[in-house]
Parts: C-alpha cells; structure tokens; sequence
C-alpha cells in the first residue's frame, strides 16, 4: 500500500526577485533561521534582542542585506549599521515590543535603495520611515536619513483625521498592481492608512479608508494575502477580534464592512494572523489572557484554521493546536510552510522557545492539516513573540499539477514506490524570453536534468530520492526580468508486500463468549512485524478485520488492535 502525499512549487515575480529575499529571518533572543538550506536550519549570530517586533530582508541569492528591531539596524556582517554623517543607527523611532517594529521595502526601479519602516509600541505610538542606501559604506549600507525624524512629522501626524496616539502596532505590505508598485498599510485609530510605493519613491499623501467603528486595540498582527485581495488584522485584548477585509491593491482602499470572524471568549485573545500561500486559508493564534498572564504565566495558546472560500468564514473555524503557552506569531515561509513561535510565558527567558513550530501545508483543508511541534531548532537561542513580517507577495504561488491526474499538488515531500513513474507540469507562464531548467540535490552534488516546462520521471529507483528544484526565468509585464524558483522532495521506497502469518490457535477454555475477540489483542499485536517482512512498519501500517464484510468495507473491528 502505498499513500500519495502533495508537494509544492511556489514561485514570486517582481524585479528581479525571488522568494529568496524573505530567505533570512532574525527574530527573538539572537534567533535566526536560513532557508537557503533545506530543510532550513537555526543560524545563531543574530545581533537582535526582542520581545515581539523585527524584520529582516535579503537579496535575490538569499544572502543578507541587513535587519533591525525597530530601534537599530545591523548590516550582512551583523555590525551595527551609521547614518552617513557617521552616528550609529541605534535610534530609530520603533520599539522591540512593538507586534510588528518594522518592514522592509525595495525601491521599485533600484538595485540599492530600500525603505525600512519602523513602528512604535502601545506606550508610545510612532510610524516611521528611514532610507537605507546599499552602495554605501562598503555594500554594507547606511541610513541617509541625519536627522532621524522619518517623514511622519508631528505637523504630518496632526493634519491626520485620528490623533497619532491611536496608532497601532501594526503594518503590511503587497505588490500593487500596477507595475513596479508596492502598497504599505498601518492602521491609526478607526482608519487604515495605505502608502504607495513606486519608482519615484513613497508617495507621502497616503490613501485613507474610514472603516467600521471597532474597539481600538494596537496589540496584534496584520497581514495581506499574498494575492493582495485580503487583508486581516487581530485586535488583542478585550476586544478579542480577528477582522477580515476586502483589499484593492490597484487602489489601496480597504473595504469598510470588515467581518469579524473571531470574537469567541472561550478561544481565547487573537494576535498572531497569516494566509496560506494560496491566499483561500487564514491562520491565527490566541492566547488566553494577557494582562493575567503578567501575574499567572501559564496560559493557553490555540491555533485555528479559517476557510476563506467558505460564504460564512466564521462557521469554518477549526481548532488546529492547543497548549500550555503565551502569544505568539505566525509567519508564512518561502518554502511554503507556515511558522509558529509559542513562547510557554510572557517576557520570562526561561518561558522562550527554544523551537520553531509549523504549520505543514497550510493550504490544506483543516482536517488535514499537519502541525509539528519544535520543527525548526534555534540551536541554544530562542524565540519570543514576534517574527519578521515580509511583502506578502513575497510568496505569491505557482499552480504545478500531476500530469496523470491534473490534480494541482502543493506543499509536501512526494512519496512514491521504486518502478512508478511521475510527469510534473507548471503552470503556464506569460511573458518573454521564457527558459526553464530543472536541478536534482542527492544529498551531495546538485546536477541539471532538464530544460523543459514540465518532467517526467521514469521507473523510481532509491537513487531518484532528493531535492528537485525549478528555476523559471522570463521577461514579465512590466519589462521586468523575473525569476522563479520552486522545490520539492521525492522519497522512494521498496513497494509493499504482505506475508501470510502463521495460523494462530486459540482455545476458549472457559467456553463464555466464543465471539469476543480480546484474545487478539495480545496475539495480533505480534504479527505485525511478520507481515511486513522487515518492511519500516513507520511508513506501512497493518489493519486487522474480524468479518471478510468488514474488510471490504475498511471498517476495523472494536476490539482489535
């Protein structure tokens, strides 16, 4: 019996950008995480200290260019970055316990240039912005901003239609749809602010949606759907709520009729939020209490799974992990994964975890989800609350489907028997100058097997078990040359094959009921093994029936192992 479990190969077109630019993440107690490796592994010499905010961004090879905790910002070689004029940049206008203390932004039109924003917490509200150009000092980079006041002035902040005292602790940011546009969303008060981003730079006069009038909480995620159609905002603490509206990404305009769609006491506060990558499932995180927890720290963590293509999103909630532990973010993965931080305790070292969690294929429906528990090790560093927010686009999808079955196949390693056979095809592209080239990883040498849209492999052997990876090149558009890049993992194992067991004979001595069947539990339980033949009883599972109907029918009886 062999199970067919769905892969995934999910690509980003913009510039000359791959997903690889969200590659890099530094987060927590001088956490880290590399996803150039795979599977990704915990990199430990991240400068940053951080209760909850941070972000991160690389370059198109996924190597670093620098990150921040919303008040410093550190460079590739993870020095402290300086203003042109020489003084450190250790004082922007974030804060590390801010939810989200920052984003990165690429100049659309620049190799160099990039915009970090910065985001204050609940005491004391800020919304930043600083320029960071990278053919300075070196290649490493430096803030040109000398006076260190960003663009969002007190004058600027008081000709806005919410005091600046409102702001939240939240910002996001998509691909527009126009070409080389970006859109930067922060919510101050009962308005959504939306800033534009273009070749020209950051339109400062940002597109203001006026939206239902909720309780005003800073605490708490906001994200936009990687198909820049939704966007979702947690509302911590007594306002317990996760809102999702509609998002035009041509316009900027948030939609007003927001549906609340968590605002169950008993699930707890909401404050982790993130899409799938194929933007039809929203995730969020809870936690039980928060200003109790600064007193009793055990508190209860809950993730659940929204149905985004469901009519009443509200009734689609499912509960997808519970445990002992405090808030925490959720941030989806350029390989597709969604990654989980459940600190045990708020702002306790000894509560931090020493693990990443994740969300297996976040795309799949809800009862078949896979949750794993401490997937990625920090290698002795921990995780808080936060980790690095990306441009959802980022992340954006590619359907790849099965050939022999045009069933579209998505996010999980492809298990397969030695001598099947498998035709992949990607989704078609459109653009110019299109080339494709496969790579094969065997655990030492990556080699090139092809160079065409789809593959087939034929008659699996062990030798065909590694990484397949596709990079997809093209002029797009916008006249932009693009580069896409999926993976996914084949496992081949020798098909199974079941061996009759020895008869057993079982005498009821006490001739009482001749049709319970408790005697197999301690006499089936064996024979296994024996039915295997040696066969990884990890990967292939026995069943046992008690009538031929009930076999027939895959129905195991009650009383059987």
């Amino acid at each position: 019996m062999k199970k067919l479990i769905l892969l995934s190969l999910l690509f980003f077109a913009l510039k000359s950008f791959s997903q690889k630019e969200a590659n890099i993440w530094y987060f927590g107690r001088n956490a880290g995480v590399d996803f150039n490796s795979n599977p990704p592994e915990g990199i430990t010499i991240g400068e940053i200290n951080t209760l909850e905010g941070c972000s991160s961004f690389a370059d198109a090879s996924g190597n670093l260019l620098f990150y921040s905790d919303g008040i410093r910002v550190f460079d590739k070689d993870h020095t402290l970055m300086t203003y042109t004029d020489g003084n450190l940049a250790d004082d922007l206008k974030g804060d590390p316990s801010s939810t989200q203390s920052g984003m990165i932004i690429p100049k659309p039109g620049s190799s160099s240039i990039y915009y970090l924003f910065t985001v204050g917490d609940n005491n004391n509200p800020a919304f930043n912005l600083y320029t960071i150009d990278m053919t300075l000092n070196n290649g490493n980079g430096q803030l040109i901003d000398e006076n260190n006041d960003g663009f969002f002035s007190e004058d600027l902040a008081q000709q806005a239609p919410a005091n600046k005292s409102f702001w939240t602790e939240k910002i996001a940011a998509v691909r527009g749809e126009q070409c080389n546009t970006f859109w930067v969303v922060s919510k101050v008060a009962n308005f959504f602010y939306s800033y534009k981003i273009d070749e020209t730079g950051i339109n400062l006069a940002p597109v203001i949606s006026t939206v239902n009038n909720r309780t005003i909480r800073t605490r708490g995620y906001l994200k936009i759907s990687p198909n820049g159609e939704k966007i979702a905002i947690a509302n911590q603490d007594e306002a317990n709520e996760l809102l999702v509206y509609n998002f035009d990404k041509e316009t900027g305009i948030i939609a007003n009729d927001g549906v609340s769609i968590f605002n169950d006491s008993a699930d707890g506060q909401a404050y982790g939020v993130e899409f799938s990558r194929n933007s039809e499932k929203l995730y969020v995180s809870s936690t039980s209490g928060f200003r109790e927890t600064l007193i009793n720290p055990q508190r209860t963590y809950k993730l659940f799974q929204f149905d985004l293509t469901n009519s009443n999103i509200a009734s689609s909630k499912s509960l997808i992990h519970e445990q002992i532990g405090f808030r925490g973010a959720l941030q989806l993965g350029p390989d597709g994964k969604i990654y989980a931080t459940i600190p045990l305790a708020y702002d306790d070292i000894n509560g931090d975890a020493t693990h990443l969690d994740v969300i297996e294929n976040p795309d799949a429906d809800a009862s078949d989800v896979i949750f794993t528990k401490n997937a990625i090790d920090l290698k002795g560093k921990k995780s808080t609350q936060g980790l690095p927010p990306f441009i959802s686009s980022l992340l954006l999808p590619i359907e790849i489907v099965d050939s022999n079955t045009n069933e579209q196949i998505n996010n999980q390693n492809l298990k397969l028997c030695i001598g099947e056979s498998l035709t992949i095809e990607s989704e078609i592209v459109t653009g110019n100058n299109i080339t494709y080239e496969w790579f094969f990883y065997d655990g030492s040498t990556t080699r090139s097997i092809a160079t065409t849209s789809s593959l087939t492999l034929s008659n699996l052997t062990k030798n065909d078990t590694g990484k397949y990876t596709l990079s997809v090149t093209l002029t797009d558009e916008c006249s932009i040359t693009t580069q896409y890049d999926g993976t996914f993992t084949i496992n081949v194992f020798e098909a199974a094959k079941a061996n009759k067991p020895d008869p057993i004979y079982f005498c009821d001595s006490d001739a009482t009921v001749p049709n319970t069947f408790d005697f197999r539990k301690s006499s089936l339980s064996d024979k296994s093994k024996e039915i295997l033949d040696g066969l990884n009883d990890a990967i292939f599972e026995v069943f046992y029936f008690d009538t031929l109907a009930n076999a027939t029918d895959n129905v195991t009886g009650s009383n059987l192992p």
